[in-house]
């Protein structure tokens, strides 16, 4: 199983670095990026690394959002291969890191996708400040 993170700039990068500040590398996670190059530089590469991948292995790939052009450049290739791609969008570090620690233990590609939409969703909180406790010294988190 693979993860591969796809975004505008370096969105996908700089993920995929905090991910192996706070889990250590993993090289079943691979990033490519939407850069200067253009569009069709990243679907040559997008389409030429997941050819590469799904020989082997199932790939999950994580964009960082729905309808720009990395998720439509992947969408394009997982009709063409439904049965090796899965896609979520909205990729969070959360997300990732549940996901990239969760292929170490061979975890499925349905149980990645739902472990990811999961924690993704979840992740996203509104911070409240807890009015009941005049205590500012023991903050609980």
């Amino acid at each position: 199983m693979k993860l591969l993170l796809v975004s505008h700039g370096n969105f996908c990068h700089g993920i995929k670095e905090s991910y192996e500040m706070i889990a250590g590398k993993n090289d079943n996670i691979i990033s490519i990026s939407l850069g200067d190059d253009g569009i069709g530089v990243f679907s040559e590469k997008l389409r030429s690394k997941l050819t590469e991948l799904i020989e082997n292995d199932e790939v999950l790939v994580l964009s960082d959002i729905q309808g720009g052009t990395p998720y439509n450049e992947a969408y394009r290739f997982k009709l063409e291969n439904p049965d090796k791609v899965e896609i979520l969008t909205g990729m969070n570090l959360p997300m990732l890191i549940e996901c990239g620690t969760s292929l170490d233990i061979g975890s499925s590609i349905e149980e990645l996708v739902n472990i990811g939409l999961n924690v993704g969703k979840d992740s996203i909180v509104k911070c409240e400040i807890d009015d009941s406790d005049d205590d500012d010294d023991d903050l609980e988190f």
